[in-house]
């Protein structure tokens, strides 16, 4: 006789108190994941290259606004930086454009020393010998290496050097100003914008702040640091080579970097100098432009603002003495 079989036992549903509590702790065992095992991507936002990001950064706590200075200058736009901690010490307009005159040379000798060698020779044109305004004695068909040209053009701010070394890179200066204006964007000079390898037009233009971006860059290339802080020098054709940064033969200090003039720019400095402070070495980089006094009064604002801006520093690294005001 076959058995009668039994029944089978139906499943009863989960109380509903207990479908929440496996959700919650699967949901705290993902949140412990992500904190322990944070995820390697990157935002595409922090993806995207900063152009100039060590402008960007104050590792030392500043007051905020900064301070004016305790004298009055004769330049309507200027700016001064830490460069050992990125830090901004003091500003004056530091947007607003107007005329770079030979200050623009930062950016031709920038592209030169990426793109050129050094003991190349350049035969001179006509067009660079022909260029007016400070020049190296040039003679179409002269023959000089890159380097003495990077020379003339720091200390004489050579005009005709400028224009040759713009032919050598781009063929035609418009073309190499063309490249210029591009470099300019990928730098982060927002406020820049050039219309020639040397400055006399009155059309290329920046501000305090780009120019304190790219004389930072330029700063940073040994040979460019060693031709701005040349005094005097010979070249061929030019037997007594003298910088025309007298703020250099005033202040030992100072490790240069340029000059800039013409009537519609007025007096452009860019300067930096390096001393010690608590027994370390700190660089400040300066920018005061547009001054109509002459560059001797220029020279007096610059040495100013510099023996502030060390007193600054001094000042700040004994308030935030753990703030890393010094770079290792």
């Amino acid at each position: 006789m076959l058995s009668k079989p039994m029944p089978q036992k139906r499943e009863r549903p989960a109380p509903f108190g207990v479908v929440i509590l496996i959700l919650l702790l699967l949901a705290s065992a993902w949140i412990n994941h992500s904190f322990t095992h944070p995820q390697t991507q990157v935002p595409k936002l922090a993806l995207k290259k900063d152009p100039y990001p060590v402008l960007m950064m104050s590792p030392t706590p500043i007051s905020t606004p900064l301070p004016s200075l305790p004298f009055a200058i004769g330049e309507t736009s200027g700016i001064l930086w830490n460069l050992n901690t990125h830090q901004l010490l003091w500003q004056l307009n530091p947007h607003q454009p107007g005329p770079l005159a030979s200050t623009t040379k930062l950016m031709t000798i920038y592209l030169a020393l990426h793109q050129l060698p050094l003991h190349r020779v350049l035969k001179i044109s006509p067009n660079a010998a022909a260029t007016t305004g400070s020049d190296m004695q040039m003679a179409p068909g002269d023959r000089f290496t890159v380097k003495q040209l990077l020379y003339g053009l720091m200390l004489a701010s050579a005009n005709d050097s400028s224009v040759e070394l713009a032919e050598t890179m781009g063929g035609h200066t418009a073309n190499f100003v063309s490249e210029m204006n591009h470099e300019a964007a990928q730098l982060g000079m927002n406020g820049t914008h050039y219309a020639d390898p040397d400055g006399l037009s009155q059309n290329s233009v920046g501000t305090a702040w780009d120019l304190s971006i790219i004389a930072e860059q330029d700063l940073e290339n040994p040979l460019f640091q060693k031709i701005v802080d040349t005094r005097l020098t010979s070249i061929p054709h030019n037997p007594v080579l003298r910088n025309l940064n007298g703020l250099l033969f005033i202040d030992p200090t100072v490790i240069g970097v340029k000059t800039g003039w013409t009537t519609q720019a007025g007096f452009n400095l860019v300067f930096a100098a390096t001393r010690q402070v608590d027994g370390h070495s700190v660089t400040l980089l300066g920018i005061i432009l547009h001054g109509q006094m002459g560059f001797p009064p220029e020279y007096t604002d610059a040495e100013n603002i510099l023996n502030w801006g060390f007193s600054r520093v001094a000042q700040l690294n004994q308030n935030f003495p753990h703030q890393g005001t010094f770079k290792p």
